[in-house]
């Protein structure tokens, strides 16, 4: 199994889930180009414009494994990285989990996406003008779930480790991004899951999603906030759960 992040988090953000499937899967975690102070010295502006140089870093990551067949995990933009390599090298991939994923963030005719141009416009200034300012307000808007402040605080924490020039370009990335035409090239079963109310990905994606993939199935979780895994990993393991075949494999650590 593959736990691709998404935008402002880094490979912790799956504590929570990947422990429930260690038995059964070699377990795979790593951190995007830009997500911490680890990764920023690998991030060139010119080759990140586009989400497809993510999921090169993925394919990447799977080659240098020698991973074929690998169940892909993915939160948010992680999902559909995970998606586009998937249509890229198909035979490395088994099913695919897209959990609070978009392929549109942005609003259009018969389609809602979340965002307004000018709500992105004002978002990017914000970003631009007071990067750790923005932080402070935007981490608890997407984590909701105010009767569980750790959601927000850890979510914060890992924003603000993204530096604030990288972290900008890489939003503009995501938010700008329309991957909605290529949504019929995936092959793979997938689950869809979307939490039944999501700040950054509103259920109206989750159901467009689930409705043009080919073969795929949508779960709602009864949750607040685009944060299920940190905020309840144990309904994120339990809708996961029964969508893998599990294979039970002895002495496989985490790489």
């Amino acid at each position: 199994m593959v736990f691709a992040h998404g935008f402002g988090t880094d490979q912790s953000a799956w504590s929570g889930v990947w422990p429930a499937f260690a038995d059964t899967h070699r377990i795979v975690l790593f951190d995007y180009v830009g997500a911490n102070e680890t990764t920023v010295a690998q991030f060139k502006p010119e080759r990140y414009k586009t989400l497809y140089a993510f999921a090169d870093d993925l394919l990447d990551i799977l080659e240098a494994l020698n991973l074929t067949q690998v169940d892909l995990i993915g939160h948010s933009v992680g999902g559909t990285t995970g998606m586009l390599a998937a249509i890229q090298e198909p035979e490395r991939f088994s099913r695919l989990v897209l959990m609070g994923s978009s392929p549109r963030y942005l609003n259009d005719e018969g389609y809602t996406g979340g965002f307004t141009e000018q709500d992105l416009n004002a978002l990017f200034a914000q970003m631009k003008g007071n990067y750790y300012g923005w932080v402070s307000g935007f981490a608890p808007f997407i984590a909701r779930n105010p009767d569980n402040p750790h959601v927000a605080d850890q979510f914060a924490q890992t924003l603000a480790a993204m530096r604030p020039d990288v972290g900008l370009s890489i939003a503009r990335t995501i938010f700008e991004s329309d991957y909605r035409a290529v949504l019929a090239n995936v092959p793979h079963p997938v689950l869809v899951i979307q939490p039944e109310h999501d700040s950054a990905v509103p259920k109206p994606v989750g159901e467009y999603f689930a409705q043009r993939l080919p073969n795929a199935q949508l779960i709602v979780l009864p949750t607040e906030g685009h944060l299920p895994h940190l905020s309840h990993p144990e309904l994120v393991v339990n809708a996961i759960r029964p969508f893998l075949q599990h294979v039970p494999v002895d002495g496989l650590e985490p790489v």
